[in-house]
């Protein structure tokens, strides 16, 4: 199951940040756009999991973009269903949010950096 830390920095200031398990960079067929696609185990199916980028004042080496979590307000009939871990998979389009360098994924028990480099955006 996927655990939470602390609030997020990014876009979703009312998330939290939480696990993933695989994160890589893929190109659209026939388009040519990068995208950070990241999967991992949401808390539950009453949350909604966002790729969310970090705000910056100036353009850093490595851009965060945060996986970040929000919870989904409760229907009243759904009182006692019962809380499931699924699996999510979310991508984002790496256009206008990269760093120098690269991009940092951050989730609640580790980073992965990745380097972007003789890409266009």
């Amino acid at each position: 199951m996927s655990s939470s830390v602390g609030g997020s920095l990014s876009s979703v200031p009312d998330g939290r940040i939480i696990d993933f398990e695989e994160a890589e960079l893929r190109k659209l067929p026939f388009q040519g756009d990068l995208h950070l696609w990241v999967k991992g185990m949401s808390p539950g199916p009453d949350f909604d999991i966002k790729l969310a980028p970090r705000v910056y004042d100036d353009h850093p080496d490595y851009w965060g973009i945060e996986v970040a979590v929000t919870k989904l307000p409760k229907p009243a009939n759904d009182a006692g269903k019962a809380d499931i871990s699924l699996e999510f998979e979310r991508s984002v389009p790496l256009s206008g949010i990269t760093g120098i360098r690269g991009i940092t994924v951050i989730g609640a028990n580790r980073n992965k950096r990745i380097e972007i480099s003789g890409e266009s955006f």
